[in-house]
């Protein structure tokens, strides 16, 4: 059961009506076991995961309050958190270590075979086990207090609208809202549909679309001409985003109506100036986790090193290696991730001769067209890096990189039409796919400037219901029709 189904807003909908039915006092019950019945949808053994994982980091938090000894919390606080590691290892990584292994035995001429472990992947564990993690040091640290009850250490866990692929919030900020959530009004209920309904127009009609484009052209990589491989690149930057961008919209509406904000996740990524800005951006709440959890304590750890500039990029490096890998076992995903360290890396170094630069060359940085470049050429950066990301194996990464950079094929005669449905699409699908990507676009561009939502709670009843009934339309007309059908987010796989 996913956002994008109907079993889940007729489930949703049971949800609120008994929420706000039953006293305040016992709200957070209600939504424990919702959130527990939904992730049981998935597969009912990923709950005994959820439940391990949950009653090891509650223990091992009172354990490390419990303590007077420095010795002793430091012990309970790696206690807790190795378990979750090697729980996350165990269903995640193990046959990647075993491939990786068995690799470099055979390129080494050694006969060594590893065999793996079958083992379901249960979804959500790496946004979750992140989570008690934060959970676990920030108790270590003294940022917060350890909780004492169960029940609601059990419900920041498992709150069901970020169970799956986040936001990934923190104890200190979720955990009050679940247990005294705002009161219900009207025009915060009727801005959570609206966003709710953006996050379905996105998710649905054009992320849908798009990933028909990408997967059809990494599937069979080899036959495509490099007009239409930079297509499907272009194709998954923006699938990608759209697609988790539209889950935060859903999970952040979808708890705003029951008196709870979840943190943002995105900011107009693609308008980034630069990939350290981008990843400002970008799946913010993971890359506060980062930044709080792995790149400050490393950081820290080398401030006095010098040269400062050095030690720093290589905390970035280590960072984003461990980010890549978070996100899949595969060396693919490591690629990726270090791509993103050697561009915030090279920004770094390179920040005070930019900077003389730009002030010997009177270059003014607020300028339109200096804007536009450097998030264009963010955009090139980040685009290449998702080729890793999406691709099967690095092989096929650098195939298409090879292709699109050799301009292969470039003028045959099929190379440059899109709508013939090799793409796989047809004219109408590719074209409303493009046009509602465009929306999209210029939608994002006016929040730089203007709350929307807000500007839209100003017009007239007439228009604003005007509105409401094109998204409503768009999404159940648009969103099933043609060839992109419903598919699942695509974090879902991390």
């Amino acid at each position: 059961m996913t956002f994008n189904t109907f079993l889940f807003y007729l489930f949703f909908i049971v949800i609120v009506i008994v929420n706000y039915l039953l006293p305040r006092k016992w709200r957070w019950v209600w939504l424990l076991i919702s959130s527990y019945v939904f992730y049981s949808f998935s597969d009912i053994r990923f709950l005994a995961v959820l439940l391990i994982c949950t009653g090891i980091s509650f223990i091992a938090g009172r354990m490390i309050a419990r303590d007077q000894d420095d010795k002793l919390k430091k012990i309970w606080m790696l206690v807790g958190v190795f378990i979750n590691v090697a729980i996350l290892i165990l269903f995640k990584y193990v046959n990647f270590f075993f491939d990786s292994i068995s690799t470099a035995a055979a390129a080494a001429g050694l006969q060594w075979t590893f065999r793996g472990i079958e083992l379901l992947y249960p979804i959500g564990i790496s946004f979750y086990t992140i989570q008690v993690i934060s959970y676990l040091l920030d108790v270590y640290n003294k940022k917060i207090e350890a909780e004492n009850n169960l029940g609601h250490f059990a419900l920041y866990v498992s709150f069901f609208p970020q169970l799956l692929i986040g936001p990934i919030e923190r104890y200190n900020h979720l955990k009050p809202q679940l247990l005294n959530p705002i009161p219900f009004k009207y025009q915060e209920f009727a801005d959570s549909l609206v966003r709710i309904g953006w996050g379905l127009f996105k998710k649905i009609v054009i992320a849908d679309r798009l990933a028909v484009v990408a997967n059809t052209v990494f599937s069979e990589s080899g036959d495509f001409e490099s007009p239409k491989l930079i297509a499907a690149v272009l194709a998954f930057s923006f699938q990608i985003y759209i697609d988790f961008s539209a889950y935060s919209d859903i999970a952040i509406g979808s708890a705003n109506i029951l008196g709870i904000k979840l943190v943002e996740n995105f900011e107009r990524p693609y308008f980034a100036r630069s990939v350290i800005e981008f990843w400002r951006r970008w799946h913010i709440s993971l890359s506060n986790w980062l930044r709080d959890y792995i790149f400050l304590k490393l950081n820290y750890k080398h401030r006095r090193r010098k040269p400062r500039a050095v030690w720093m990029g290589i905390d970035v490096m280590i960072t984003f290696l461990i980010s890549g890998l978070w996100h899949g076992a595969n060396w693919t995903f490591v690629i990726w991730g270090a791509l993103h360290g050697v561009y915030q890396t090279i920004e770094i170094l390179t920040q005070k001769m930019r900077d003389k630069m730009v002030k010997k060359l009177n270059i003014n940085r607020d300028a339109l067209g200096h804007k536009t470049i450097q998030v264009l050429f963010t955009f090139g950066l980040v685009c290449f890096a998702w080729i890793f990301f999406k691709a099967n194996s690095i092989d096929q990464a650098l195939q298409i990189i090879r292709s699109i950079g050799m301009l292969d094929r470039i003028s045959a005669e099929n190379a440059w039409i899109f709508t013939d449905g090799s793409l796989g699409l047809d004219a109408k699908d590719f074209w409303m796919m493009t046009l509602t990507l465009v929306i999209l676009l210029i939608v994002e561009f006016l929040q730089h400037k203007h709350d929307l939502l807000a500007l839209l709670n100003k017009q007239p009843t007439w228009l604003r219901w005007a509105v409401y009934y094109t998204l409503f339309f768009s999404i159940t007309i648009f969103g099933f029709y043609g060839e992109a059908n419903v598919v699942d987010f695509v974090y879902f796989q991390f």
